[in-house]
């Protein structure tokens, strides 16, 4: 019993912590010591054995892809591209499609197979020019960047090349087109409830005479100074990157069979040459590559210390016995993966976590239910998008590092987003399989 009041505390203390901008190391390493001390842990056993390979895992793995994505990132800003990207979709679309703009170039990106972490660095310098244009505060820019990589083309499309969507093709022996008609509908239900959900944001924060106020470090030459347009890349050049970073993923992964991060990290090299042959003169390639690997290094080692308090609280005994007693409900296979996955997610911060972690307990068990592999594929990967965006979550965290934009003031845009608004996505898919849609 202790040890459950342990882990309820610990998460409590994250996300207080978290929300009054405490570093995230610190508020890593204060969670971590909360479930040691009430779970009976060796300290120090736990923190070497457990938090640092957690924290270090991670930091190796993604080291290339942080750092890659943030000079690239530097490069289009610099270079000008995010601002003449910006300038064309607004002459196109119209100030007032802001939340248009930014949910359709996100979903091109990760549907293309670009990671959540690659597109947030991408997308930021993008956006705000695109605030600043439109007057939308800067705390709005976590949740709607979020909005469709981590729900949408994680795990509702089928076809997304995504971890959370790949898992369950490897225990039901399914392909990741499963339930494409289910993944379809309910795809396009949740993009238009972002939709709405941010365009009434957007409103209301005009309503209340919130405005764009550009960070510390944020420099953003003004869209209408004609001055500035003249020295802007031209909408081809300003794209190019990008598209040869989207076709290079599907080269490497498709054509190659490079793994998924290896092909990121080739794809996005090859996408900064490119940048820096362009927009050459823009700026100088050393002082660009200095900023931007210390923007991502910044960002990982953020973004790792909460790996590292995920490793704590999956080895502590009581972590173990929680996932045993859901396990272990009487309820129908699905609402218990449902809740089961949710739960998981929710304490561990992570999707593929939770969903790995269910299906390595109760794969097995729902196969024999007799219910069609196609559909535990789809809803058990969606039911993995709605509780994992917790504040400790590594994207979550993501972005806000990178906006430099503060918890408590966009947890509650991105809570909507990429929490509730992905659950009605699972009832609605749910729904499509109970009347026989697959």
């Amino acid at each position: 019993m202790l040890g459950v009041i342990g882990i309820v505390v610990a998460l409590v203390v994250l996300v207080a912590l978290t929300f009054k901008g405490w570093h995230m190391g610190v508020v890593a390493i204060a969670s971590s010591l909360i479930i040691i001390l009430t779970s009976q842990m060796d300290i120090w056993t736990t923190i070497t054995e457990n938090f640092a390979p957690s924290f270090t895992s991670f930091a190796g793995n993604w080291f290339l892809v942080f750092s890659l994505a943030a000079i690239f990132g530097k490069v289009m800003d610099l270079g000008g591209a995010s601002m003449s990207i910006a300038r064309h979709t607004v002459k196109l679309l119209g100030k007032k499609q802001i939340v248009l703009i930014v949910l359709v170039v996100s979903l091109i990106l990760s549907y293309a197979g670009i990671g959540v972490f690659v597109i947030a660095f991408t997308m930021y310098p993008i956006c705000l020019a695109l605030f600043k244009e439109a007057d939308i505060p800067k705390k709005v820019f976590p949740g709607l960047m979020l909005a469709v990589p981590a729900t949408v083309c994680m795990v509702f499309l089928p076809g997304t090349p995504s971890t959370q969507n790949l898992i369950p093709a490897e225990f039901f022996g399914t392909s990741i087109y499963a339930a494409p008609v289910i993944g379809i509908i309910s795809s396009i239900v949740v993009f238009i409830l972002d939709y709405l959900f941010y365009s009434w944001v957007v409103k209301r924060c005009a309503a209340r005479g919130e405005h764009f106020v550009p960070g510390e470090n944020d420099t953003i030459p003004d869209l209408n100074d004609e001055s500035v347009l003249a020295g802007l890349p031209s909408a081809g050049a300003a794209f190019a990157p990008i598209v040869v970073l989207i076709i290079a993923i599907f080269v490497f992964q498709k054509g190659f069979g490079y793994a998924a991060n290896y092909s990121v990290c080739l794809a996005t090299t090859i996408a900064i040459i490119l940048g820096i042959i362009l927009y050459r003169g823009k700026f100088n390639v050393k002082e660009v590559c200095t900023a931007g690997i210390t923007n991502g290094l910044n960002a990982l080692m953020v973004t790792s210390c909460i790996m590292g308090f995920g490793g704590v609280v999956t080895a502590s005994p009581t972590y173990t016995s929680c996932v045993n007693w859901l396990m272990s409900l009487d309820m129908s296979p699905i609402m218990l993966m449902f809740l089961s996955i949710n739960v998981i997610c929710m304490i561990t911060g992570s999707s593929t976590g939770g969903l790995n972690i269910f299906l390595n307990s109760m794969g097995e068990y729902l196969i024999t239910t007799g219910i069609n592999t196609q559909i535990l594929h789809r809803l058990s990967a969606i039911a993995s998008a709605g509780l994992d965006a917790m504040p400790h979550a590594s994207g979550v965290v993501l972005a806000n590092s990178i906006a430099k934009t503060d918890m408590i003031d966009t947890y509650k845009y991105t809570f909507i987003s990429q929490c509730m608004i992905p659950i009605v996505g699972f009832f609605v898919a749910l729904l499509l399989y109970m009347v026989g849609v697959c």
